[in-house]
């Protein structure tokens, strides 16, 4: 009886060779896969930080425009700040006697849009009107 050619550990050894291959690919397809979703959800962090930035910097815009014209009631167009743009709006309310103003600032970092904003009271103080921050969000 004579031994194949072929058979035995040599057809073992091409076998693990090959499984050896397709593990270790698969190894660096996930590692891959692992590095640009932190790559991502990172960059994800940095524009959401932005955005917060951004939409501060709005409020704060908007709010020294109510401090030059405390009767203005208006939005502030697009304005590009750093490497996004911000957009704000001021909107008159009135609860019975009282009258507010809600301000909101939507900045935008890259597809990240983030929104600051707060709420004024107009309170009479003797013979002098002043807004009163009532609540932020």
């Amino acid at each position: 009886m004579q031994a194949r050619k072929g058979s035995g550990c040599a057809d073992f050894g091409g076998v693990g060779i090959r499984l050896l291959w397709i593990g270790a690919t698969l190894v660096v397809v996930a590692l891959a896969i692992f590095w640009f979703l932190d790559r991502g959800q990172k960059n994800q962090e940095v524009l959401d930080r932005k955005a917060v930035e951004i939409s501060e910097y709005g409020l704060l815009m908007a709010l020294q425009r109510l401090k030059d014209s405390p009767s203005w009631c208006d939005s502030l167009p697009r304005a590009e700040y750093e490497s996004g743009w911000y957009t704000a709006a001021v909107k008159r309310q009135a609860n019975n006697d009282t009258t507010f103003l809600v301000v909101e600032a939507v900045g935008h970092a890259g597809p990240v849009a983030r929104t600051q904003g707060c709420k004024l009271r107009l309170e009479k103080r003797g013979n002098d009107s002043i807004w009163i921050r009532q609540s932020i969000k």
